[in-house]
């Protein structure tokens, strides 16, 4: 049975992954836990991501990333630098590519949350470089409260209604087009 990591985001924790998990029943989807308050670099959070699915997984076992607002930006950071040569495909949701507003309210201590602020260097980095368009997904919706306008907009965009962004975890449609995604 072929292995999804979900990462949820920003202020996430597991349930979040139960849609997810009820949909892609085909597949074994392995919840990544790790601080979602963000306090460490999204590369600091990468290389967990990275102990974590070698731990899950057998050396050359490819496994699907599905990320969610600042899971995205993780799972797009593994993806692209960390390693990339395990990813199957990716499908991110309403993740910030372009920066959040969550930036500006949040403490400065907080790195993970500083590089998610518009134009920052990490953001620049992901979006600069590309993954294969039959590898990646990108669901994103022009007036999400948090990821607004084209900020969400990422490889392979689709677009969605789902403004409310703390719901977007459980959207079924969303999850039964990364499933066909996925399968195909």
């Amino acid at each position: 049975m072929k292995k999804v990591i979900f990462i949820y985001g920003f202020k996430g924790y597991k349930n979040q992954s139960r849609v997810a998990k009820k949909i892609l029943n085909k597949y074994e989807v392995i919840c990544f836990e790790y601080n979602s308050n963000l306090k460490q670099s999204i590369k600091e959070i990468t290389l967990e991501l990275k102990d974590f699915i070698d731990k899950e997984t057998i050396k050359k076992e490819k496994v699907n990333l599905i990320g969610v607002s600042a899971g995205g930006i993780i799972a797009s950071y593994y993806a692209k630098f960390v390693s990339p040569e395990k990813v199957d495909k990716l499908a991110t949701i309403c993740s910030p590519f372009r920066g959040t507003y969550v930036s500006k309210f949040y403490s400065k201590k907080l790195k993970g949350v500083r590089e998610l602020k518009k134009n920052s260097y990490l953001l620049k980095k992901i979006t600069a470089k590309k993954l294969n368009k039959n590898k990646t997904i990108n669901f994103w919706c022009c007036i999400d409260l948090l990821v607004p306008g084209n900020s969400g907009k990422g490889e392979n965009p689709v677009h969605t209604w789902n403004f409310f962004h703390f719901t977007i975890h459980n959207n079924k449609r969303i999850f039964k087009k990364i499933k066909e995604f996925f399968d195909n």
